[in-house]
């Protein structure tokens, strides 16, 4: 058991599958207490009990729409009554669509922003007083790779987690004074159920299936624990993303020739 992690209390939203479950797993064999919130409560309790038997673990669950500010205050204000402090929040749910943006419905882009975006507004402004009371805390905000390049059709997705981004480099250096520091987290392409459950009937048939490249939920779950240890500013999943995303920034023309080509979308 990690010592330095024992006992400290972690929040997960989208803690139901994918990153977050495997997030939660990996927490709780290091020995955090837990806050699980996702609006899939029976998927949370049958992680909580799997948490429970398997390393003794203390679990709170907590149903939440992340797309609902109130019930996203309440989440971070339930998990105070119920252990006393917050000490880490992981911001980690998403919802992912993808279609042309000429052909992709205002109310579906309005809820890729209340939950990419908003949730976690909501949640740092509810969290940050009660951490700053406490001495200080810990945030972690899951974005994408797409935060530092965007892909076709994923320009609204995209502009999610770029905003995403934005928001976490400024909040880090205003709430500095109050010891509450923010990580940034971009994953590349993860085999969970967001991608496999994608509606590909709004892609072109051309639309490359990037099914092999996709790497394991566990493998960004054990870059985040490794960050609630270090509190690093960013963490790149691979970590190889993170000198594509300079390649992208220095060389933009470059890589909109590479993307044209890969995605067969005409100049």
């Amino acid at each position: 058991m990690h010592e330095e992690l024992t006992s400290r209390v972690v929040l997960i939203t989208g803690a139901s599958a994918g990153i977050g479950a495997a997030t939660a797993r990996e927490l709780a064999r290091a020995g955090c207490r837990l806050a699980l919130a996702a609006r899939r409560t029976e998927r949370l309790e049958e992680l909580a009990q799997e948490l429970r038997a398997r390393h003794n673990s203390e679990v709170f669950v907590h149903a939440v729409d992340l797309q609902e500010a109130d019930q996203v205050g309440g989440m971070v204000e339930a998990v105070f009554r119920r252990f006393g402090r917050l000490d880490v929040l992981i911001n980690n749910a998403g919802l992912l669509r993808m279609a042309p943006l000429l052909a992709m419905p205002l109310d579906e882009m309005e809820q890729l922003m209340n939950t990419n975006f908003w949730a976690v507004v909501h949640a740092v402004r509810a969290a940050a007083p009660l951490m700053a009371r406490q001495g200080g805390g810990h945030i972690i905000n899951v974005a994408s790779v797409v935060s530092r390049r965007g892909l076709p059709y994923m320009a609204v997705y995209a502009a999610t987690k770029w905003a995403l981004a934005g928001l976490t480099e400024s909040v880090r250096v205003e709430l500095a004074a109050e010891n509450i520091r923010f990580t940034t987290v971009y994953p590349g392409a993860i085999d969970t159920d967001m991608p496999r459950n994608l509606d590909r009937s709004r892609l072109p048939a051309s639309y490359p299936n990037h099914g092999r490249s996709r790497v394991p939920p566990e493998r960004v779950a054990q870059a985040i624990a490794r960050a609630v240890r270090r509190q690093p500013l960013e963490v790149y999943v691979p970590a190889w993303l993170r000198y594509a995303a300079w390649g992208c920034a220095i060389f933009p023309a470059l890589m909109d020739h590479y993307l044209r080509r890969h995605y067969k979308t005409r100049a």
